[in-house]
């Protein structure tokens, strides 16, 4: 199936800079608990002693598997779903207990053994902790597809040493031998790509530059030509293979985050790797411009879907793989359709922009003259890459007629934002489609 709909960006105010940085230890890290998992779990430390980078904080599920700590030093506070640690005399790190150099050579069985005892399990939101669990996939799918309006400048070499990617594929395979590995990527980076190391555990495919196709059901649905196959297909993105390298061929712990910071609030736009824990103050105070350049909004995860960060105890978690920091646009723009738009991004090319590629693009919080009624200018049809009809579907929802909606096939969004993105008007369409996409699903399962 060919890519349909979604959405090309181009020059955008505070995009990622090629390149990897480090984000210093905090003097506190807080090891979030509350998400973590829905099994019972036993905390294995407490207030005052010392740990080392990757001892194991707790134990969760059946089989006790472990939650690394992610600095060494000194346990301050346990609860409050976190376990707060003060990394003033660190003692070091903990290597992974039996980790090989090779761990493909080992039997299956010790294999599984070492991914579970080394924290992985965290990098697969869970989803992989007997192992049954494993032979349940089919295909692997590597997302090293970069669309996004900040991120795509993303090349591998960010992050250095080229051996690491293969030995995470191999490592891959070894943990799911049942199951096809493709790499998604962009063409700007097929180069990269065509190494023996490479294709010999996995087949490359070259993707489509327009955003959404990076998100998980579109690569599933577009290497598997079909929009099932998720129950059997894991998508895993190109950093967690590097992760997972580290920590199971090299007995590095499960520690640290890769993650893209950008946006126009970034001082230095680019990925970073972070301890897991580190409170949103300190990427604030390392990352985020002055509030005289503001005020700024710090989005956790995706620009278009990603949460703000409001809570004041908010610290990185082992899913985060996004900081987006935007401005703060509190007050709407009167008249904004009389300005000829310098800096503006328009769906439809009617800003001068357009004719001025050097502009850099500016991102807010697109508060732009309020919501005003549907022009029925079919945008949001169009960039729809799961062939929707947003704008119908908010018309029946707007109109309480909520199940007359379904035939427009509410379930099947993506949850994208592209439609809100292009919309002139401003309305919330997404928020519509959601709900609709949920009663449909609630009718479906009663």
């Amino acid at each position: 199936m060919a890519f349909t709909g979604g959405y090309l960006f181009r020059n955008f105010e505070g995009a990622a800079e090629p390149v990897l940085r480090e984000l210093p230890t905090p003097e506190t890290v807080a090891a979030p608990l509350d998400g973590l998992t829905d099994s019972p779990y036993s905390i294995l430390v407490s207030e005052g002693q010392k740990v080392r980078a990757g001892e194991s904080l707790l134990e969760y599920g059946d089989d006790a598997l472990p939650v690394p700590a992610p600095a060494g030093g000194t346990v301050e506070r346990v609860g409050s779903g976190h376990i707060v640690i003060r990394t003033n005399d660190a003692p070091g790190f903990q290597p992974v207990e039996g980790h090989p150099r090779a761990p493909w050579l080992l039997e299956r069985p010790e294999l599984l053994d070492s991914f579970r005892a080394s924290g992985c399990a965290l990098l697969f939101a869970n989803r992989f902790t007997v192992p049954e669990d494993f032979d349940t996939v089919r295909v692997v799918i590597v997302n090293a597809v970069h669309n996004a309006p900040l991120d795509q400048a993303w090349t591998p070499e960010i992050f250095g040493d080229p051996e690491r990617f293969p030995l995470g594929l191999r490592t891959i395979r070894a943990l799911f031998p049942g199951a096809e590995i493709t790499v998604a990527i962009n063409r700007r980076n097929r180069k990269s790509f065509e190494s023996p190391e490479i294709t010999e555990s996995a087949t490359v495919r070259v993707m489509s530059d327009r955003y959404p196709q990076e998100y998980p059901r579109l690569l599933i649905r577009d290497i598997l030509k079909e929009s099932g196959g998720a129950d059997t297909a894991l998508v895993v993105s190109f950093e967690d293979v590097l992760l997972l390298a580290e920590v199971l061929n090299r007995g590095v712990p499960c520690t640290d985050r890769l993650l893209l910071a950008a946006g126009p609030g970034v001082s230095r736009p680019g990925w970073y790797r972070v301890p897991v824990g580190t409170p949103f103050t300190e990427i604030r105070r390392h990352l985020v411009k002055s509030d005289e350049h503001g005020p700024w909004r710090i989005i956790r995860g995706n620009l278009f879907t990603g949460l703000s960060v409001v809570s004041p105890d908010a610290a990185v978690s082992w899913d985060d793989r996004e900081i987006m920091v935007i401005r703060e646009h509190a007050v709407r723009d009167f008249y904004r359709f009389l300005n000829p738009g310098f800096d503006y991004d328009s769906y439809s090319r009617v800003t001068v922009s357009r004719y001025l590629p050097l502009m850099r693009r500016r991102l807010d919080s697109n508060v732009h003259g309020g919501v005003r009624p549907c022009v029925q200018c079919n945008f949001c049809d169009e960039v729809c890459p799961a062939g929707l009809y947003p704008h119908l579907i908010w018309k029946h929802v707007a109109a309480d007629m909520v199940e007359q909606s379904f035939r427009f096939r509410p379930e099947q969004c993506v949850g994208c934002g592209l439609c809100d993105y292009v919309c002139p008007s401003k309305i919330d369409v997404s928020a519509a489609v959601r709900s609709a996409g949920d009663a449909a699903r609630e009718r479906r399962n009663a």
